[in-house]
């Protein structure tokens, strides 16, 4: 079961089901951008990795993660960024029903532009 505890930032379109996360952590240690995305998908059940590529996001190193999975019961689609900032991780999320993620995936990556990462 999901939860949104510590959370900082949620959407969530109710007569769709898309849902996109933005959580900020602080990073003590160099921690493997995939160690920190296969922890923060443990909620997803199921899953299924279609693809991860290394890339930069606005110039820090980030881990693309597109996957299919079940979220409390619903088959989704997501895709899932992990960036290390200054000092800390930012995980970026949208997820959907399968049927709606192909028409709602460009609002998210719309989002994406609208986010700043914090440099030293």
């Amino acid at each position: 079961m999901l939860s949104w505890k510590d959370v900082d930032f949620v959407l969530w379109e109710q007569k769709t089901g898309a849902t996109i996360v933005v959580n900020v952590t602080s990073l003590k240690e160099e921690t493997n951008l995939i160690a920190l995305t296969n922890q923060l998908l443990i909620a997803f059940e199921g899953k299924q990795i279609i693809s991860r590529d290394s890339e930069l996001f606005q110039g820090c190193e980030a881990l693309k993660t597109v996957l299919e999975a079940r979220v409390e019961g619903t088959e989704i689609a997501a895709e899932v960024y992990v960036v290390r900032g200054a000092g800390v991780c930012y995980d970026i999320m949208f997820w959907a029903p399968r049927d709606v993620f192909p028409r709602q995936v460009e609002a998210f990556h719309r989002l994406l532009l609208g986010i700043h990462i914090l440099k030293p």
